[in-house]
């Protein structure tokens, strides 16, 4: 089995080739959320959460079970990252008092924002893991890369 840092190479590269010229945002985060979803056996959960007004994100292309419809910005790992325009990594939500579960199978969580070409908050990448204390620096590495995809 391939490390964690040849996997995500790997994963870019097929991201890159497929969308190569792609420009719409929705069939990007499509392929995105498919991608990383099949790379990695103990991710469960692979989308996007859309900012589709100030104080909501509402869900979008995503791989897994079923997962939150509609977001407050106030609430959840999802709403931290939209509202601070920040990554926050939970390698243990049992100990995240914001947690939304949506799963009892998570248990940690990763959330990247998506930026427009302004730096500000578009939407929200969203990766639920079976395994705790998974989440490090390749991670938030090669998933910055990718999300950088989505700028418009």
């Amino acid at each position: 089995m391939a490390d964690k840092e040849t996997t995500y190479q790997d994963v870019l590269g097929r991201i890159e080739a497929l969308a190569d010229g792609e420009t719409d945002p929705i069939t990007l985060m499509s392929t995105i959320s498919c991608e990383v979803f099949h790379a990695f056996d103990h991710f469960h959960w692979v989308g996007f959460y859309r900012l589709v007004n100030p104080q909501t994100l509402k869900v979008g292309p995503y791989q897994g079970g079923h997962g939150c419809l509609t977001i407050d910005i106030n609430r959840g790992v999802c709403g931290a990252c939209a509202r601070e325009n920040a990554t926050q990594i939970e390698n243990d939500i049992s100990q995240t008092t914001d947690h939304i579960a949506c799963s009892s199978e998570t248990q940690a969580e990763i959330v990247l924002p998506v930026r427009d070409a302004d730096g500000n908050v578009t939407a929200v990448f969203d990766i639920d893991s079976t395994t705790p204390n998974c989440f490090d620096d390749t991670d938030l590495k090669w998933l910055e890369k990718i999300t950088a995809m989505l700028v418009s």
